[in-house]
Parts: structure tokens; C-alpha cells; sequence
């Protein structure tokens, strides 16, 4: 029986479907379909172990997506193309702006891209994001701070407007 499931029975330890969001959202942008997200997110919950006393349930939560992630891409390692746009679908500026951030992003390397994401879509601090990718958290500050000036450089480019962070 899966961690969620004991919870909701026993109302032991930290509830893990508060952070079911966060493991979507991260899956999401990573996978950039939306039922391998869901797939994903639920798949982490339910392998979490039992009793799960994880310190970090929410870390510990985005470290098995990421692993699964992982072996998802190497069982299907070409990703289906987002910007492939079904004609049907309404077109407005904020849609173009989100495929335009999602075309810069495809550019930027794995690392870039992934703490970028880390920060800016799940929502971690630098210290989490260190934890969950091994790394101290000033590595990560630098990290973050490379990938931002590799966005800002490749927005520019596109757009030819400056990125204010």
C-alpha cells in the first residue's frame, strides 16, 4: 500500500499528496506532455515506501520524479514536439509568449534548463534545488545565475527584447 493511502487511513506523518502539484508541474516541464506528467506524478506517490519518514517528503518526492523521468527518456528519448499545434486551438499573445519561452528553454542546456525549472516552475529555493540535485546551494546560486544570462542571451536573440529578471 502506497504512502497516500496509509495517510488517509492513518493520518500518520506528512500528507505527500500536498506536494502531488509541485511533482506535476516539475514532470510537466520536463516531459512537456501532460498525460506522462500525470503518469509520473502518480507513479511517484505511489512508490513511495511505507512508512515513508523522509525529513524532506517534498525533495524526496521531486528526486524519484526525476529519476523516472530519467528512465522514461531513455525508454522514448525523443519528446513529443509541443509547438506541432493542433489548428483548432485559439492562438492570443499569451499562448505565442508560452511557446516562445518553451522554444528558448529547448535551447538551453539539460542543467540550465532543469534549474531554471526547479526555481522558477516548482518553486524551490536554491537550498532545496541543491539538495535535490547533490549540489551545494552557491553552486546552485551560480548555476541559476548562468542559466538566467543564457536565457536572457537566447530571448534577446529571438525577440530581440531585453529579460528583466
Amino acid at each position: 500500500m502506497s504512502l497516500a493511502l496509509d495517510w488517509l487511513r492513518t493520518k500518520r506523518g506528512e500528507d505527500p499528496m500536498i506536494y502531488i502539484d509541485d511533482v506535476f508541474r516539475y514532470a510537466m516541464a520536463r516531459l512537456r506532455n501532460r498525460e506522462d506528467a500525470e503518469d509520473i506524478a502518480c507513479e511517484v506517490v505511489q512508490s513511495l515506501p511505507n512508512p515513508c519518514n523522509r525529513r524532506e517528503l517534498r525533495i524526496y518526492m521531486l528526486g524519484v520524479a526525476r529519476r523516472k523521468i530519467a528512465d522514461q527518456r531513455r525508454r522514448d528519448p525523443e519528446p513529443p514536439n509541443r509547438l506541432d499545434v493542433d489548428p483548432s486551438h485559439r492562438f492570443d499573445s499569451q499562448s505565442d509568449h508560452a511557446a516562445m519561452v518553451e522554444s528558448v528553454l529547448g535551447r538551453l542546456s539539460e542543467d540550465h534548463r532543469e534549474v531554471l525549472n526547479l526555481k522558477y516552475i516548482v518553486g524551490l529555493s536554491c537550498a532545496e534545488i541543491g539538495s535535490l540535485l547533490g549540489r551545494k546551494s552557491v553552486a546552485i546560486d551560480s548555476l541559476l545565475q548562468r542559466a538566467r544570462a543564457a536565457f536572457g542571451a537566447e530571448w534577446t536573440r529571438v525577440t530581440t527584447e531585453e529579460v528583466e529578471w
